[in-house]
Order: structure tokens, then sequence, then C-alpha cells
């Protein structure tokens, strides 16, 4: 499909300028902020803050209510997409499928190799395994896909774990991911780059116009931003598609959100913060 080619005029030139500025740069200010900030209360309000001043949703109609079912509906899929060939079960039933996906799909920095682990203090293994290692033997240490608190109270948990940060923090951390992270990257990706790579005004353009390349190129580059690469291109392709389909930026934000608060539930029940 060739690039739309839309003349447009002085007003909607400069129109143009903010609404670029309004969608590119939440999404800068809030990849900086994970340098600036340690603390993820002050990144979510932090990415509030943005949201407030530069209001991305002025260029789109409301939440149309009749595509709340299939955004819910994409974002449990999608859920199930980002865990499911890393769970136990999925590494019990088929763990050639999990393996393989582990070393193609997962830390692209590092192909055809498996995710790190990280062996936890020996202090925070069981009584028996402090025991047996206390007495020379050898031991199968616990490994995890994530770093832990070496010393200290919280020894052998994350840092994000809620009995290390609170539970006030944790809903916090979870307000963040499911509902400012969801805003900022679907206006960016959704809203604007794909818009905005198919012509100018982008704004102006028809949401509803499926381009593959230029849908495939986007969900790539969402990927980049993520560790489970393979995931996120799945996960980027079917916001996109719901976003196509719907021409409703808000389905694809909750279809986001969706997701990341199944994720964060995930985290927290089975101690899998490697997806955090």
């Amino acid at each position: 499909m060739e690039k739309q080619c839309v003349v447009p005029t002085p007003e909607e030139e400069r129109e143009n300028s903010r609404a670029v500025i309004a969608h590119a740069l939440p999404f800068a200010i809030w990849l900086t902020m994970f340098v600036w900030f340690e603390g993820y209360n002050a990144r979510t309000l932090g990415g509030l803050a943005v949201l407030a001043l530069f209001r991305p949703w002025r260029w789109y109609p409301r939440f149309n209510w009749r595509h709340l079912p299939a955004a819910l509906g994409v974002g449990i899929l999608i859920f199930f997409v980002w865990v499911g060939l890393e769970t136990p079960w999925a590494r019990e039933k088929v763990p050639a499928v999990a393996e393989w996906y582990d070393r193609l799909l997962v830390e692209p920095l590092k192909p055809f190799k498996t995710r790190e682990l990280h062996e936890i203090p020996i202090a925070a293994e069981s009584p028996e395994v402090r025991e047996a290692w206390a007495m020379g033997e050898e031991v199968e240490r616990t490994r995890l896909p994530f770093e832990v608190i070496e010393e200290g109270p919280f020894i052998g948990l994350h840092e994000y774990d809620p009995r290390v940060t609170g539970w006030w923090v944790f809903w916090v951390h979870m307000f963040g991911t499911s509902v400012v992270i969801a805003i900022i990257e679907e206006f960016f990706y959704r809203g604007f780059m794909y818009r905005w790579m198919l012509g100018s005004p982008f704004f102006k353009l028809d949401a509803g116009v499926l381009n593959w390349p230029m849908l495939l190129l986007i969900s790539l580059f969402f990927s980049v931003s993520h560790f489970e690469i393979g995931a996120a291109i799945i996960c980027g392709i079917c916001y996109g598609l719901l976003y196509i389909k719907t021409r409703d930026i808000w389905a694809s934000i909750i279809a986001h959100g969706t997701t990341n608060f199944l994720l964060g539930l995930y985290v927290v029940k089975y101690n899998a913060y490697q997806f955090w």
C-alpha cells in the first residue's frame, strides 16, 4: 500500500506538529524517568503529570463501550501468550518447545542461550540445604530467573516484592503498568507511529487502514523495549489489529492494561518477577 498523501493546510501543519509532540514527548519522558527515578511511585506520578500536560487523547473520539469485550479478550489472550511458554506447566509438558522459545525469543541480545538464572544467597535457602552446605556436601542450589536481595531482613526476595515495598507501593506499581504505561505506549506506537509512517497529517488518516509491513515494523519496534521479544511482537500485532479493526485507541489501551494487570497478579502470585 502506498503512503497516503494529504496536502495539509498551514493550520493542519501546525496542528500536526502539536499532535506529534503530544504523542512522542510523553513516551520519551517516560523512558527517561527510568534513568532519573529508581522508585516506581515517582515514575507513575511523573507519567500521570506528563499525560495531563500533553493530553494526546485530544485527537481521538471517546471510548466505544461496544469494543470492551474485544479489548478484554485480546488483553487476556496476550497475557497467556506472554507467560505461556515460561510457566512450570509448559516446561514440564513441552520442555523442548519451552527451551527453544527461551533460546530464540527471550533475551535477544543473547541468542541461542536460555534466560540467565541467579543463585539465591545460601542464607535464603531452606534449613536442610543450609545444613548440608555447611557440612560440605554438594547441594542443589535454588536458581531464579531474576536477581534477589543479597542481605538484610528481605534476603532472597525481589526488590518489587510487596513484602519488601509494602502493598501500597505494589498497587502504585500496578497502576503504573496497567494504566500509565498502557496509555503512553498505545498513543505512541499505535495512535502515532503507525499512522505517522503511513502519511501526514497523521491524525487525519483513517485508523482502519491495514498495512501489514508497517504493522509488523511497529510491532518489531515495540518489542525492542521488552525483554520477551517474541511475545512482544505478537502483542504489538494484536494490539495494532484491534485498533485498526475498531478504530478505537481506547480499545487497544484497555487490552494493553488488561495484559499488564494480569501479568502483575501472576508475578506476585507465582514469584515470577522476571516479567516485571
